[in-house]
């Protein structure tokens, strides 16, 4: 021990000193010490003031920089643990389930016939392409040919029927049910985007073959609610939009009025194809049958499921073109804009007249007829309208 240490050992406190007794290199330092001059000996404790705290500020940063080292050190440690003492737990349940392993082990037989291994050896091939089936048809899916998908879903379900006993089958036939299940969802989110009439009529051809509309007795009035429903969720997202033009009414409008009546037309034709009655042809363009939604309502006319839906996808639509005019119209400043406006309104309404849409009653609304009875025929909404109704009437049914 230094002597220097009994020097300075009455001036410490107790527990300072059992440190530097314990450590190894005091003898070095007090040996430092001595070699110190005056001068140097009083900054030496401003060094080693400035040493300690570049020492916690290093300790700070590591601590800092290795905290997520450490939590995830500490959660794989607990993990460890658990699963550690879940394999104490288990241990018992092994050695008492070894025996009969052994023993069955002892009493195993390998079949020894040449011809089966010679057989499966002959069709390995076949036996790959049947396990690869499932990865074959998601693949399909995922890349959009549906048609050839079926067909090898076809396959797989006549396979299981004709080897209702061979439970690797059954293992695939699982795994085709789980690419189905993708197919569905990816068919039905086509419908909900900007897709032309021929793809609408495939897609709706793909969804009858599959489950649960195959196998239910309602399929056709399903698909059509289903079909009307996409439409109607891609027409508000196009619509939705359009929302950035709100703050120029009148350029917002035209551009809602147009957008309506090109994706409504579209969706209602489409639906008349894809469902058409039955007796009735694909309805093209110059087939098509009106019937006013509405009217047969009125009536008490009684239509088909198909129909009703067809007239109430017609009715929210236009409801919300109604709410929409009647709320921005008003923002426009230059009534003689309306004009425009009037006249782009009554041919949304012609061209839905040619399918049965006509929409005038809905838009008239109750301002109609208490403009009529008021006897003002010059409210240019209201003689836009009665304008359009005389037009719709003068079409010639296609």
């Amino acid at each position: 021990m230094d002597s220097l240490i009994d020097v300075i050992s009455d001036s410490i406190p107790a527990e300072v000193l059992e440190q530097i007794q314990a450590w190894h290199d005091s003898d070095d330092y007090f040996h430092h010490l001595r070699g110190l001059s005056t001068e140097s000996m009083s900054v030496e404790s401003v060094q080693l003031s400035s040493s300690l705290q570049a020492i916690d500020k290093s300790l700070t940063q590591l601590a800092v920089q290795s905290r997520p080292h450490l939590i995830s050190t500490s959660s794989t440690l607990e993990s460890f643990t658990q699963k550690f003492e879940s394999l104490t737990i288990a241990v018992p349940y092994l050695s008492e389930v070894v025996p009969d392993l052994e023993m069955s082990v002892a009493h195993f037989s390998p079949v020894n016939d040449r011809g089966a291994s010679a057989t499966l050896l002959s069709n390995v091939d076949k036996i790959l392409d049947i396990l690869e089936l499932p990865t074959l048809i998601l693949t399909c899916v995922r890349n959009g040919y549906y048609a050839e998908a079926l067909d090898l879903v076809g396959h797989v379900r006549r396979l299981t029927i004709r080897y209702r006993n061979a439970k690797v089958l059954m293992m695939i036939q699982n795994e085709v049910e789980n690419a189905l299940l993708e197919m569905t969802t990816l068919l039905l989110k086509l419908l909900r985007e900007n897709v032309q009439l021929p793809t609408a009529i495939k897609v709706i051809s793909y969804l009858k073959r599959l489950q649960p509309f195959q196998s239910s007795a309602n399929s056709t009035l399903e698909l059509q609610h289903i079909y009307l429903l996409s439409r109607s969720i891609h027409l508000r997202s196009q619509l939705k939009s359009l929302e950035p033009l709100q703050s120029l009414p009148e350029k917002y409008l035209k551009k809602y009025i147009e957008c309506f009546r090109e994706f409504v037309f579209a969706a209602v034709v489409g639906f008349r194809s894809i469902f058409p009655k039955e007796g009735a042809s694909i309805i093209d363009d110059s087939e098509i049958q009106t019937q006013p939604p509405f009217s047969s309502f009125r009536k008490g006319v009684l239509v088909d499921g198909g129909e009703q839906l067809l007239s109430s996808f017609i009715f929210v639509v236009t409801a919300d073109l109604k709410r929409t005019i009647d709320s921005f119209l008003p923002l426009i400043s230059d009534r003689s804009t309306y004009s425009s406006l009037y006249l782009q309104t009554i041919y949304a309404s012609q061209s839905l007249a040619r399918i049965g849409g006509e929409f005038w009653g809905i838009l008239a609304g109750d301002s109609d007829s208490q403009y009529q009875a008021m006897g003002d025929s010059g409210n240019p909404w209201i003689t836009a309208l009665e304008k359009q109704r005389d037009l719709a009437k003068k079409l010639k049914p296609f």
